[in-house]
């Protein structure tokens, strides 16, 4: 039993992890697209945002999180989006913080993206497990003999 547990929080651990670098890589492309093509660094960034976010929801839907229960579209597409926007400022003040520390050089403020990225990332799975994603309330059947 628990080794079953394990394979399947590795797996979807492994999946949550694809769909996050698919979605960077939208955010990416299309940022730099809608850039290339005269928008706004600012607009580019939010469209990309919402296309990489709608691209991120679908996948944790029917992929990584495919065993949940489904408690309705708009329901779980508002919380993704929220914790989303959670896991932004979660970056952002990590950022924040490094820059008042005094730490202003390529290396450090890298470091504290990722660091910022890494703690909004362990959120982010945390909160599609707990609100958005939730695992399913139906019971297995038992199994006699």
């Amino acid at each position: 039993m628990r080794v079953r547990r394990y394979r399947k929080l590795i797996g979807e651990l492994a999946r949550f992890g694809s769909v996050g670098v698919l979605c960077v890589a939208v955010n990416v492309a299309l940022y730099n697209l809608l850039c290339h093509v005269g928008i706004g660094s600012l607009t580019s960034n939010a469209l990309a945002m919402v296309v990489s976010t709608s691209v991120g929801y679908v996948a944790n839907r029917y992929w990584t999180f495919r065993e949940s229960d489904e408690s309705g579209m708009t329901r779980e597409y508002v919380l993704f989006f929220v914790l989303n926007g959670v896991g932004f400022v979660i970056t952002e003040a990590v950022l924040w913080s490094a820059h008042l520390a005094g730490f202003h050089g390529r290396l450090t403020s890298n470091a504290a993206l990722l660091l910022g990225i890494g703690l909004a990332t362990v959120f982010r799975y945390w909160g599609y497990k707990r609100w958005v994603f939730r695992e399913s309330t139906a019971q297995e059947p038992v199994k006699i003999g």
